[in-house]
């Protein structure tokens, strides 16, 4: 096996479908550490922020290979996969945002690393022939906005034509006849503006109808020429995004209490030490800054960002499978530290959670939400002034789908772990959730929703996350390895946590 071996996972919608990694197999071969050896040593050896320089290729790449790795130390105890992580661990600190002196769009540099592709807004702005701006535009949707592109053409009379379009939505927006003055009926910006363009957007050719794709953000008061010709595709503002904190530290923070734990691993102690260090600095900026209280006094949550930063849903709460990986990273700080600050807010997002599932009696079993109020329920108006970025949001319950659900089993077992608001019947319910509603009755198929809908292929390679059940209910496990290997493809990660699960099924 390799001394170094490094990931290339970049895939955010769909976690661990692994491009790259998953590999046809015959059927009648077992999970093996054998296995788990042959995909280890296909996995690229170059550092994959290198080729793609953004969180999302840690958070859901890296962090998976490390927790894999984690995952076959507590099937093994061989440090080798230890050592790795450290290697793995400090490299991926190397890429912050504070260790490389970067700032994101705010203009300030945080201790996070920055995204900067598709799940954020997009801007890009409109210049004079001198080269001055004289027009800033954002694309506000709620994701692929780097695609929008805005061109202008010239008419007479300092009048124009503005072509806006996004490839990825297939929408094509054209107006004709602006005008940069605002006390003309052809103005711009209230040609272009839509204080009620909703938060998703369809395919299409519309024709001096306001605009789904973009808002105009700034006009040079008084300028009178006419705008040359030019053509625009918008840039994403990058953010810190400090919802992946917690799915990035969190094999970092398992790495850090088993090594803290043991005397043979002294050696591993400065990795362990830095990681905490590392954690507590991003935790200790995002609380500050985004920790909310509420809805209920026991509740509370982290927002996306800040108003007026770049994800489209600014200054609302994040969704619970991104609150599902701080529980597990901060009750594991918690542990380590002693400050009881990481398990409050722990034992508030529990709650949050906890107090909006919905239980089916009939099959002794839980469903739940992707998000929570005001985006399951009343939403939000223009003259709310809730979102910079979405004026408008028509609030709709959402069922959650059975990968972003991964990370929320993930939270429920750590706190069922440390007594916080889930008992073994909880874990039972959740359990047959995964047993009767993410598989199909004869295990060979998945649904897309937990509560057993939909059909989604590609969420199979997030199943490994539900097999931490398996602890309490050792179904789970077997149901797992049944399912892997009757499907024509693996990866790292599943393979890892099936050989890390068998200690549950042989009890």
């Amino acid at each position: 096996m390799r001394q170094h071996v490094y990931s290339l996972i970049l895939l955010i919608a769909v976690p661990l479908s692994l491009t790259g990694q998953s590999k046809t197999r015959p059927q009648t071969e077992k999970v093996s550490l054998a296995r788990a050896s042959r995909l280890i040593d296909a996995l690229p050896e170059a550092d994959p922020w290198l080729r793609t320089p953004d969180a999302s290729t840690l958070a859901w790449g890296e962090s998976y290979v490390m927790n894999a790795f984690m995952d076959l130390y507590d099937a093994t105890r061989d440090t080798w996969y230890l050592r790795e992580v450290a290697s793995r661990g400090a490299r991926l600190l190397e890429h912050r945002d504070d260790r490389r002196k970067v700032a994101d769009g705010s203009g300030y540099i945080r201790p996070a690393w920055s995204m900067a592709s598709k799940y954020v807004v997009a801007e890009g702005v409109l210049k004079d022939k001198e080269g001055n701006i004289i027009v800033r535009i954002r694309s506000t949707p709620s994701a692929y906005n780097n695609f929008t592109t805005v061109e202008v053409i010239p008419q007479s009379d300092d009048r124009f034509t503005l072509k806006v379009r996004n490839e990825h939505f297939k929408r094509y927006e054209t107006y004709e006849n602006l005008s940069l003055s605002d006390t003309d009926g052809g103005f711009v910006k209230q040609v272009v503006d839509d204080p009620m363009a909703p938060y998703s957007t369809r395919p299409g050719d519309y024709h001096d109808k306001k605009s789904n794709l973009v808002r105009i953000e700034f006009i040079k008061p008084g300028y009178q020429d006419s705008l040359p010709p030019q053509q625009v595709a918008l840039s994403p503002v990058p953010l810190a995004f400090t919802g992946y904190l917690g799915v990035i530290y969190y094999p970092m923070l398992r790495f850090s209490e088993v090594v803290r734990s043991s005397p043979r691993l002294k050696k591993l102690l400065p990795y362990a030490e830095s990681f905490i260090k590392a954690a507590e600095e991003s935790y200790e900026d995002a609380s500050r800054r985004l920790w909310r209280e509420g809805p209920r006094s026991d509740e509370g949550y982290y927002l996306m960002c800040e108003k007026g930063e770049s994800l489209p849903a600014d200054n609302v709460g994040q969704p619970f499978n991104y609150l599902a990986k701080h529980v597990c990273a901060q009750l594991a700080l918690y542990r380590l530290t002693g400050r009881p600050e990481y398990l409050e807010r722990s034992e508030k997002m529990v709650n949050l959670f906890k107090n909006r599932l919905a239980y089916n009696s009939a099959e002794d079993l839980y469903t739940w939400n992707y998000w929570y109020e005001p985006m399951t329920t009343t939403g939000w108006k223009p003259e709310d002034n809730i979102s910079h970025n979405v004026k408008l949001y028509e609030g709709k319950a959402r069922v959650e789908d059975i990968s972003h659900g991964g990370h929320d089993i993930h939270m429920v077992m750590a706190a069922y772990k440390m007594g916080i608001g889930f008992d073994r019947a909880d874990i039972k319910r959740f359990a047959n959730t995964f047993l009767k509603n993410v598989l199909t009755p004869d295990r060979k198929k998945i649904t897309r929703l937990v509560d057993g809908t939909g059909d989604y292929p590609a969420y199979f390679n997030s199943l490994h996350q539900w097999l931490v059940l398996s602890e309490v209910e050792p179904e789970v496990a077997r149901a797992g390895e049944y399912i892997y290997n009757h499907r024509q493809e693996e990866t790292l990660p599943f393979t890892a946590k099936l050989l890390s699960s068998r200690r549950f099924t042989r009890k």
